[in-house]
């Protein structure tokens, strides 16, 4: 399951995975990323926080093809992906992401608090956390 939200004002998608990801719910989470860029006229940056899963379920394989669908983006302008870890296997993965994406114009971070991915992306923790029950 994963509940994502857009925050206008600072032209931010924010995520969050619960449970379990697996390829399926990868490819839902990137087909709405896919559905919002057509959306939108400029590029936005994203906020995806892996901190409650209880398991992930993607291969290699998974994970590469996912990798090459979001390179073959190309926003007018940088944009920024941050994921938030909360162990080593979500770090893993997106380690894996991001050396397999390899894109000029988006770039992927992983960091372990909110207020770093924060600091990063230039908005409030606050609204990293909006929508936490």
């Amino acid at each position: 399951m994963f509940d994502v939200h857009f925050v206008e004002s600072d032209s931010l998608l924010v995520g969050r995975v619960r449970g379990i990801l697996d390829g399926a719910v990868a490819r839902k989470l990137v087909e709405f990323v896919e559905l919002t860029e057509a959306e939108r006229e400029k590029g936005f940056n994203r906020f995806c926080d892996l901190t409650q899963l209880e398991r992930i379920n993607l291969s290699t394989d998974e994970i590469a093809s996912l990798a090459a669908r979001r390179r073959e983006y190309r926003p007018r302008t940088r944009v920024k992906s941050a994921f938030l870890v909360g162990g080593p296997l979500a770090l893993g993965t997106v380690y894996i992401f991001k050396a397999l994406m390899q894109s000029e114009r988006i770039e992927v971070r992983w960091f372990d608090s909110v207020e770093a991915a924060a600091a990063w992306l230039q908005v409030s923790p606050r609204i990293l956390c909006q929508g936490d029950l």
